[in-house]
């Protein structure tokens, strides 16, 4: 009974929260994302996968590179499995990253290094003001990797991609079901608990979120930077990191919904 009195606290908060997207668009993520991706293991083939993020930001920026060495020796960033996720103090700017023990390594490290580099780069890549999009750059940079991987690491890199898919279909879940639950709430005023259902209260719940930021907000941004660090993939034209954001800003969703293949895995 204690999480379903919870929920219904958070559901009275968050219904008067503005969502950073318009409801239609929102509802058109979730009819995109509303596919079953079967979640699949981790290959163990890289053995220091380290050294790997650190020679790949060597190859695309050095200035990076030498950042994030700086970083590792001054214990801004900290690798130790005891933390219980991958996160970067808002307070302090340092990275505390945990680590699986599998290839998913190779993208952690690059996907919070990436997080790192913008919250200490001086303009930040992605603005504050534009904190929507704050994943977009560490997931552009996972998708420079792929492109930096040997060949023979391909299925390492169709494990990640199908994970994303996996994991962002469960976040639009939780978000087609908060919708539901804040609209029936500022319909009648009220929620009763006998109508609740406790497997999609359960996931909803299961995310660990800024309350004053709100559920539907936080997860928006992984599927939002998946579709658009896909797009910026795609480009042909040059554009340094610190565009990322202008590019963003100036993409049609609608129309990148329509055309977007990041579902085809």
């Amino acid at each position: 009974m204690q999480i379903q009195t919870k929920f219904i606290d958070r559901v009275k908060l968050e219904s008067g929260y503005h969502n950073f997207l318009e409801e239609d668009l929102i509802l058109q993520l979730i009819d995109f994302f509303d596919k079953e991706y079967s979640k699949q293991n981790s290959t163990k083939n890289i053995k220091d996968p380290l050294d790997m993020a650190l020679n790949f930001y060597k190859d695309y920026n050095l200035k990076y590179y030498e950042l994030l060495l700086d970083a590792l020796q001054k214990k801004e960033i900290i690798i130790d499995d005891k933390f219980e996720k991958s996160y970067i103090e808002t307070e302090t700017n340092k990275a505390l990253i945990k680590l699986q023990k599998n290839d998913t390594d190779i993208f952690i490290l690059v996907h919070e290094f990436a997080h790192f580099i913008d919250r200490n780069s001086t303009p930040k890549i992605i603005p504050d003001k534009f904190s929507f999009l704050c994943e977009v750059f560490s997931f552009f940079m996972e998708k420079k990797l792929e492109g930096w991987l040997p060949e023979k690491l391909n299925t390492m890199i169709q494990i990640r991609r199908n994970s994303r898919m996996y994991f962002e279909a469960k976040m639009m879940k939780a978000i087609k079901y908060e919708l539901y639950y804040e609209k029936k709430y500022k319909e009648t005023g009220t929620l009763d608990l006998n109508e609740l259902d406790n497997d999609k209260i359960k996931l909803i719940m299961g995310y660990d979120y800024d309350l004053e930021e709100g559920l539907i907000n936080y997860l928006l941004r992984y599927p939002l930077a998946n579709i658009l660090s896909d797009e910026l993939i795609s480009k042909k034209e040059d554009f340094t990191d610190h565009e990322i954001f202008k590019i963003c800003l100036n993409t049609n969703l609608y129309e990148l919904l329509k055309n977007t293949k990041i579902d085809k895995i």
